[in-house]
């Protein structure tokens, strides 16, 4: 009986190491052969009308690599081809993906591409069902970055984008993977973070410990920070000099908190630029906050010469 409880023991502590090297080599992996090889080579797109005004078309629009890798996206673009426009890649909430195109209040002449998220997150989670999801939402995650590689090359391929006035823009959610795709592929001329911050691990904790325990909300967000850390904001916030970077947050954000948005902007590199807005996290049916963050953004981005005056209507 006592040889066997010194068998299981050790048993144990083999796995505990085998887990521990495992975590060790997810931490420390360079990713960017994995992102390049996952975005392939562009095969084709399809597209499907999905409406839109006497200015602009709306498409679902199925972007496909040589290897059967495709992304989803919704396509916002003006109706009349024969000029140039520039092109923001958009990275929305949770909730929205595609349909973040849908909240782009009052911009014209400006081509909107949002790729959809693979995986669509629960409401809720029991610890087991998170432990069961973590490779499916880990998997999805990291896919985000070639897809939006995927798209750029679609973009390039159109006529009428300006593909000097490519912009990378991701709020909430889509926030964090900003500057990993930058980092990894330097084709945009702007990446924007709105209502986002760095260090996954203690935001992760953050916004779990406002529905779980403190022993669940540490746990979560060790393992949530483990994981993702191929995405970690930090890790290539100095490589996206010296492309310009703009951080919009909210001054009252319950799920981001000030610190971490501070640590990263402080990490980044010239240029940059910092604005608060007074306001709770972003919230697309918040119409009126919405509104304010496109007109903050714009004048931004006109300022770069990246947008112009005719982009967001008064």
């Amino acid at each position: 009986m006592e040889k066997g409880i010194v068998k299981l023991r050790w048993v144990l502590l083999v796995l505990m190491i085998i887990a521990f090297l495992d975590l060790l080599y997810l931490y420390t992996k360079d990713y960017s052969s994995y992102f390049n090889n996952r975005r392939g080579i562009f095969a084709r797109a399809t597209l499907t009308p999905a409406g839109g005004d006497s200015l602009t078309e709306k498409t679902w629009l199925i972007v496909e690599n040589t290897d059967g890798f495709k992304v989803e996206c919704g396509l916002l673009t003006p109706r009349d081809k024969s000029k140039r426009y520039p092109a923001i890649v958009l990275m929305g909430g949770k909730a929205t993906g595609k349909y973040a195109v849908d909240y782009a209040l009052d911009i014209r002449n400006v081509i909107i591409i949002a790729p959809d998220y693979p995986y669509e997150p629960k409401e809720n989670y029991t610890i087991t069902e998170f432990l069961i999801d973590v490779p499916e939402m880990r998997r999805a995650l990291l896919d985000m970055v070639p897809s939006v590689m995927l798209l750029t090359d679609y973009l390039f391929r159109r006529s009428d984008v300006d593909t000097a006035k490519l912009v990378l823009l991701g709020y909430s959610f889509g926030a964090p993977f900003v500057p990993c795709i930058i980092a990894n592929d330097r084709r945009a001329a702007v990446g924007v973070m709105v209502y986002g911050a760095g260090e996954l691990r203690t935001l992760i904790r953050h916004n779990v410990n406002r529905y779980e325990g403190k022993a669940i909300s540490e746990f979560v967000g060790l393992l949530g920070g483990l994981l993702l850390r191929p995405l970690e904001p930090m890790r290539y916030i100095e490589q996206v000099s010296p492309t310009p970077f703009i951080m919009i947050n909210g001054t009252d954000d319950e799920m981001i908190l000030r610190e971490n948005v501070e640590a990263l902007y402080a990490k980044a590199k010239e240029p940059k630029k910092k604005i608060w807005i007074e306001s709770k996290h972003v919230n697309p049916r918040d119409l009126e906050l919405t509104k304010k963050i496109i007109i903050t953004l714009s004048n931004e981005l006109a300022g770069l010469g990246v947008l112009d005056s005719t982009a967001v209507l008064p």
